[in-house]
C-alpha cells in the first residue's frame, strides 16, 4: 500500500467519525417541572464517602396505652441495651404477632414509647403472616396492614400499623453538610460486599440527635450478604422537590390532621408535600414529635385565628 492509498483511507475514517458525531443526539436536561427526578448531581463533597450499614430486624414501636394493655396497668418499657441511634433502646419486653394466616413469636420491642404503634417487618416476614404491606418511611402508615399484638398480660388488635420500612440514612446536620445533602433528598448507595449491589433512592433523614448510619431490613441485608463493619458509598444524589411558587399557601391538610391535634404522622406527610409554611389555628395542639418532624424538615409554623 502506497502513501496515497493510506491517505485516502484516513480521509474516509475521519469523514465517517465526523458524520457519526453530527448524527449523535445531544442529551437535554430534564424539564424543570419533572415529577420524579430533581437535579441529579454528582457533588464531589458527597459522592465517594462511606456510610456505616446496619441491618434492622423485625420490631415494633408501641404507644403508652398499648404498652399497658400488653404488659399491665402502669407498665413502662424496660431498657435491655442501647441502640445505635441516641436515646433509643431494645426493650426486655417481647410480643407475638398474629394474623389468620400465621404468627411471629418473640418480636423485639424498641423504646422509648411513641405516639403511635408501628410494626416494621421485612417483606418475607409479611408473607409468613399473609400480609400485603407497603414500603414506607417510618412514621408513614399510609396503606399499613392490621395485626394482633400479644403480650404477657393481654392482646391488642392494631389496625393500620404494619409496614416494611423504606431503607434510609440517618444523618446529623453536620453529616448532611459534609455529604452535600439535605433532609428529604434521596441517594444511590453502592455496597461493595460479598454480593455487591446498589440501593437506589435511599431516603436521607436529618436530625440533630441522629447518628450516621444507613438502615436496611433483613431482606436487603441478606441480598447483599451484609456483615458487621460493611459500609456503603454514595454514588449519586437526587435533590428533594424544590419549593414551588405556591409553597407559602397551606395545602389541604392530610386526613390525620384535625383542628385540634397535629400528630407526627400528619407532620411528616405535610413535609412530603414540599411546602415550607404550615398555618394552623391557635387551638391546635402539636405533639412534641410532630414539632421535631416539622423542625427537621425546616417547616415554619404560622398560627392564625
Amino acid at each position: 500500500m502506497d502513501q496515497e492509498q493510506l491517505n485516502l483511507i484516513i480521509e474516509k475514517v475521519v469523514a465517517t467519525l465526523q458524520k457519526t458525531n453530527a448524527d449523535t443526539p445531544i442529551l437535554q436536561p430534564p424539564p424543570q417541572n419533572a415529577q420524579t427526578k430533581y437535579a441529579i448531581s454528582a457533588r464531589p463533597s458527597a459522592t465517594g464517602q462511606a456510610i456505616p450499614l446496619e441491618a434492622s430486624a423485625r420490631h415494633v414501636h408501641l404507644d403508652k396505652a398499648t404498652v399497658e394493655l400488653l404488659f399491665g396497668k402502669g407498665a413502662r418499657l424496660t431498657p435491655c441495651r442501647p441502640l445505635s441511634q441516641p436515646g433509643e433502646f431494645l426493650a426486655q419486653e417481647r410480643v407475638k404477632l398474629v394474623t389468620q394466616k400465621g404468627e411471629l413469636a418473640s418480636v423485639a420491642v424498641l423504646g422509648p414509647e411513641r405516639e403511635q404503634t408501628q410494626v416494621e417487618l421485612s417483606l418475607t416476614d409479611a408473607r409468613v403472616l399473609g400480609l400485603d404491606i407497603p414500603v414506607n418511611l417510618s412514621g408513614d402508615l399510609t396503606g399499613a396492614a392490621d395485626v394482633t399484638l400479644v403480650g404477657r398480660c393481654g392482646s391488642v388488635f392494631a389496625k393500620g400499623c404494619v409496614i416494611a420500612a423504606k431503607n434510609h440514612i440517618h444523618m446529623t446536620p453536620s453529616d448532611a453538610s459534609r455529604f452535600g445533602v439535605k433532609n428529604g433528598d434521596t441517594v444511590d448507595v453502592h455496597v461493595q460486599t460479598r454480593r455487591p449491589l446498589t440501593f437506589h433512592e435511599v431516603a436521607v433523614r436529618v436530625k440533630g440527635s441522629f447518628a450516621l448510619a444507613m438502615h436496611l431490613d433483613f431482606d436487603e441485608a441478606n441480598a447483599c450478604a451484609l456483615k458487621e463493619g460493611d459500609r456503603g458509598t454514595v454514588i449519586s444524589i437526587t435533590a428533594a422537590p424544590p419549593c414551588k411558587n405556591d409553597c407559602l399557601q397551606t395545602p389541604s391538610p392530610p386526613a390525620a390532621v384535625t383542628d385540634k391535634l397535629l400528630t407526627e404522622e400528619a407532620a411528616r406527610r405535610f413535609a412530603q408535600s414540599g411546602a415550607k409554611n404550615l398555618r394552623i389555628t391557635k387551638k391546635t395542639i402539636i405533639t412534641p414529635s410532630a414539632k421535631d418532624a416539622l423542625r427537621e424538615a425546616g417547616i415554619i409554623i404560622e398560627h392564625v385565628e
